[in-house]
């Protein structure tokens, strides 16, 4: 199983970038910035490149073992926020295609973190 953790972990991070596409296409900025009336525009702009940073800490720490965890832990949690809030009014991920970068990515997730315990 110890040889299969790199793998799992990759894709866990796949899967959450891919999930990350699939949020500019389905609106997710709505969802995060209504509350505070920013405009369709500007909100696209800026959950678009707050990806940046995102993806910067992502590749910088992606080697070490407690950032694994954590986005281990927060690709779970993700996947069960993601399915509290699937009749949200501002969320329109829908069907199996969303379905699998969201949930796939907690699956994956939890399988490198037993993969890591076991080990």
């Amino acid at each position: 199983m110890a040889a299969l953790t790199p793998v799992l972990f990759a894709l866990t991070v796949a899967f959450l970038a891919v999930h990350e596409l699939d949020a500019v296409r389905n609106h997710e900025w709505r969802f995060f910035f209504s509350p505070f009336g920013v405009d369709d525009d500007t909100g696209y702009r800026v959950f678009t490149a707050l990806h940046v940073p995102l993806f910067a800490v992502v590749f910088t720490f992606y080697s070490a073992p407690a950032f694994q965890t954590g986005l281990d832990l927060f690709a779970v949690a993700h996947g069960g926020v993601h399915l509290a809030l699937r009749d949200h009014p501002l969320v329109e991920f829908s069907g199996w295609f969303s379905g699998l970068w969201i949930y796939g990515a907690s699956a994956l997730g939890g399988l490198h973190l037993l993969a890591v315990v076991v080990s």
